[in-house]
């Protein structure tokens, strides 16, 4: 198996996981300040972060699509980005090493998997965007809110009250997006 390039951005790439990458996943969801409004608010266990990366490598294979594991220009792992589903969409999500928040990376990597998912949409079942932020999580909202998400209404997401964004339709001509650098590499 060989890890593919998905998406880069000046700073940024998205690569497609590999089963060795679980040390890495592993200490990104073990830092308690980092997962305060991931999931359930706590770290993962090992075991957790096993079933995780289970999960992003059958998504990658089964959909073509997943929570990436993302890298600086120095191939360090920074952080996880791309799509969960929910309602029948596409659920941009994103997840930074503590060190590397308040950087504008998210922003960066956000606008990107925008463009990618309006350059790769299946037109059908996942043709929409959403994304989801827990209650109180403002600099992710903030996130969503630049990237061009509109704030619908607040609903669970896995059982957390959560914030529910989607992207409007008129996004979809990315017009008012300020796109940085994004190309495939080797699209998934």
């Amino acid at each position: 198996m060989n890890r593919r390039v998905v998406l880069t951005t000046r700073r940024l790439a998205l690569t497609t996981w590999l089963p060795s990458d679980l040390d890495e996943l592993a200490e990104l969801h073990s830092d308690p300040e980092t997962m305060r409004f991931v999931g359930h608010g706590r770290p993962d266990t090992v075991d957790e972060a096993r079933a995780r990366l289970a999960g992003y490598l059958d998504e990658q294979d089964s959909r073509g699509w997943t929570k990436w594991r993302m890298v600086d220009c120095d191939g360090k792992m920074i952080g996880r980005a791309g799509f969960g589903e929910a309602y029948s969409r596409r659920d941009l999500a994103y997840t930074l090493l503590r060190e590397r928040w308040g950087q504008g990376l998210a922003t960066e990597i956000g606008v990107a998997l925008v463009d990618w998912h309006l350059r790769h949409r299946p037109y059908g079942l996942f043709d929409d965007l959403c994304a989801h932020v827990q209650v109180g999580h403002r600099n992710s909202a903030r996130v969503l809110e630049k990237i061009g998400f509109a704030l619908v209404d607040q609903r669970p997401c896995k059982g957390v009250p959560c914030d529910y964004f989607e992207l409007p339709v008129e996004a979809d001509l990315h017009d008012e997006l300020q796109t940085p650098q994004s190309v495939d590499a080797d699209p998934v």
